[in-house]
């Protein structure tokens, strides 16, 4: 059946910059969980890879986020080595992995040794969720002392270019990506401390070419043999929607800003709340990118209860959303580009009898009325041309449940559910008439029996 819009489409409707742009940064932090790093010790979090070409080092602190998937992504390649690149790519896309873990399955080295150092890995993970650009900026620092050390040139492989924004590092051959092989802790000239348990590759490149730069003999950055990316470019997470934006110091995948989702790093909801810079942290909170490169801006305030969000969208266009807050519900009014309004406010949380009323920006307005009691509930939601949709439950808690609905053009369906030792039974009947029973027999048992009667026909069979 078809119910009236609720208030979250309405919303969305209004907002110019899109969910996927707004990431709200108002709270402040937990006190416990993440310790803001100084920038000696960034400069020895990074050093590893902070030679690496832009959109590996992309890939790289985008996946340290999830350092659980970073372990089974490296099993699974140990598992399937030498699968072809295609075949390969395909089964990677089929992995519950986040984007940046797939991508590096191009890179098996590189996973290789994010597992190895999998303590360095998580840090640098919390590192980038926390300070971002602080994490970005000690990248560029050490790509500039690796510079004036002699370290850091163009060489067949790869192509350093000097910008404005800084020192940016590609491939001579955009489809071929070459990992860079050195030693971490004297490639930058003055020998930086040794990240504890971090492991180092052997210095000699895997059929590769070695290429002997450096101010003395014993310093020198390698190369493993090339890696052609284009076996993954056909999926969206592949090597080419990877990069770097270093005026804005942040990750950037698929052309949008990327704020890891993991639910493991520290400070989850924060992302960017500890850069050092007060420029740095507004800028996180504030500052959004979208697909097509506009800037959008966004700007909360809290205090006693009323929270005001103001953003502008990338093309100009403006919104405004207020909400207070309440004893047992909240208000709450958004304002669109174009003046259009939508309200919503919720009354009874905390009792049995919560109510929520939505307008949307033409003026039609939808009830959410529902009354909670011992063993059940019963919600009637009521649309902006009067239609109204009911749900009614009974006997929760109890061995027999029954739950009727009526749609707003009167078509009744109901659903009753019998528990008893060993199984159950649930009927089903629709809106027509038609009815279908399930029994369910041996629960607990080596054998249960499933019957199904009704609409469908009858079927029986056997669950061990």
């Amino acid at each position: 059946m078809k119910i009236c819009p609720f208030f979250a489409p309405v919303l969305a409707a209004l907002l110019p910059l899109g969910a996927t742009l707004l990431r709200a940064q108002g709270a402040p932090p937990p006190q416990a969980g993440y310790v803001q790093l100084d920038y000696a010790q960034l400069d020895q979090m990074v050093a590893p890879i902070a030679l690496y070409p832009d959109a590996l080092v992309a890939q790289i602190l985008a996946a340290s986020t999830y350092s659980s998937q970073i372990v089974e992504a490296d099993r699974f390649l140990e598992q399937n080595a030498g699968m072809p690149p295609q075949e390969l790519a395909r089964l990677v896309n089929t992995q519950p992995w986040d984007p940046s873990v797939k991508s590096l399955a191009a890179f098996p080295s590189v996973l290789s040794n994010l597992d190895r150092s999998l303590d360095w890995t998580a840090k640098l993970g919390n590192a980038y969720y926390n300070q971002p650009q602080d994490v970005m900026g000690a990248i560029q620092a050490m790509r500039q002392r690796a510079s004036a050390a002699g370290t850091l040139i163009s060489t067949p492989q790869e192509t350093v270019v000097y910008r404005p924004s800084g020192i940016v590092i590609e491939p001579v051959n955009p489809s071929v990506y070459y990992v860079p092989v050195y030693n971490p802790w004297v490639v930058y000239g003055a020998v930086i401390p040794a990240y504890p348990a971090y492991y180092v590759a052997a210095p000699a490149p895997v059929a590769g070419v070695t290429v002997a730069v450096g101010y003395s003999s014993g310093i020198a950055v390698g190369f493993t043999s090339g890696v052609a990316v284009g076996f993954y470019g056909s999926y969206s997470w592949g090597c080419t929607y990877w990069g770097t934006n270093w005026y804005s110091h942040n990750v950037v995948y698929n052309n949008t800003v990327y704020v890891s989702r993991s639910t493991t790093v520290a400070n989850r909801g924060y992302y960017g709340y500890y850069d050092h810079s007060s420029g740095a942290v507004a800028y996180n909170h504030q500052v959004f990118y979208g697909a097509n490169g506009g800037v959008a801006r966004r700007t909360a305030v809290s205090a006693n209860g009323q929270t005001n969000v103001w953003g502008t969208g990338p093309n100009g266009g403006t919104y405004e959303r207020s909400t207070t807050q309440y004893q047992g519900g909240n208000s709450t009014t958004a304002t669109g580009r174009n003046g259009e309004t939508a309200n919503r406010t919720i009354t009874g949380q905390g009792t049995n009898n919560v109510n929520a009323t939505m307008t949307g920006p033409q003026g039609g307005t939808t009830t959410r009325s529902t009354s909670s009691y011992a063993g059940g509930n019963s919600t009637t939601v009521t649309g902006p041309n009067g239609e109204t949709a009911n749900r009614t439950i009974t006997g929760q808690g109890t061995n027999n449940v029954n739950a009727t609905m009526t749609g707003p053009q009167g078509g009744t369906t109901t659903r009753s559910t019998s528990s008893y030792a060993g199984g159950s039974s649930t009927t089903i009947t629709g809106r027509n008439g038609q009815s279908e029973t399930t029994g369910i027999s041996g629960r607990g048992t080596g054998s249960a029996t499933v019957t199904r009667s009704g609409a469908r026909g009858n079927r029986t069979w056997h669950r061990s």
